[in-house]
């Protein structure tokens, strides 16, 4: 089984890469698996840069093939914020929930409501350096779901056109065959199969 490198400390996102990357036959390690102290400072004002800086830093440490991932919410109304910021939105004090509920007041009272999940997927192996893109379009609901116990980050606003409720009421397998993060990941696997190590 191929084996890659994750370049993120963040749980979620190790479920989800990992859960989706083990259904095509590749094995992810992470920071912590690998032993060492990993915090990429994201400098860059693109998913693709802040993907390739983490990326980068982590087959640094570690001179493994590594991927990250940068994602997030790109809102019309708000001509496509937060997007880069996603996971900052609103400064250091808000969690998942209080950055969802923000958005969820910005745009109170906003008939367009159109939104998409962006994901940018960075392989650093030494040699080769690709980004691999990613876009999951729908809507932002009107209020917060209480009752959904899936996902994370803006899942229980974001609507999914086929599914017509929040990401935070489906499953994560069901997810992960629509998601942003599925579609830049089939891209890396493409790339990874037509150029095998």
């Amino acid at each position: 089984m191929k084996q890659l490198a994750l370049a993120t400390n963040n749980a979620h996102k190790v479920k989800e890469v990992g859960s989706i990357l083990k259904e095509l036959g590749v094995q992810i390690l992470t920071p912590k698996d690998l032993n060492v102290s990993f915090d990429a400072e994201e400098t860059g004002s693109t998913f693709s840069e802040n993907a390739l800086i983490k990326a980068r830093e982590l087959f640094r440490l570690t001179q493994l093939p590594s991927i990250a991932d940068d994602s997030g919410i790109c809102v019309s109304a708000l001509e496509g914020a937060p997007g880069v910021y996603s996971a900052r939105f609103g400064g250091e004090g808000l969690d998942d929930k209080g950055r969802a509920l923000l958005l969820l007041e910005k745009l109170k009272g906003n008939q367009n409501r159109n939104a998409y999940y962006a994901c940018v997927i960075a392989y650093v192996d030494g040699k080769t350096e690709k980004t691999f893109e990613g876009k999951c379009e729908g809507t932002i609901s009107e209020e917060y779901d209480l009752i959904g116990t899936y996902g994370f980050g803006y899942d229980p606003v974001f609507i999914f056109p086929a599914f017509q409720k929040p990401f935070s009421q489906v499953s994560d397998s069901e997810k992960n065959q629509v998601s942003h993060r599925k579609e830049a990941l089939n891209r890396l696997l493409s790339f990874l199969k037509s150029n095998p190590s």
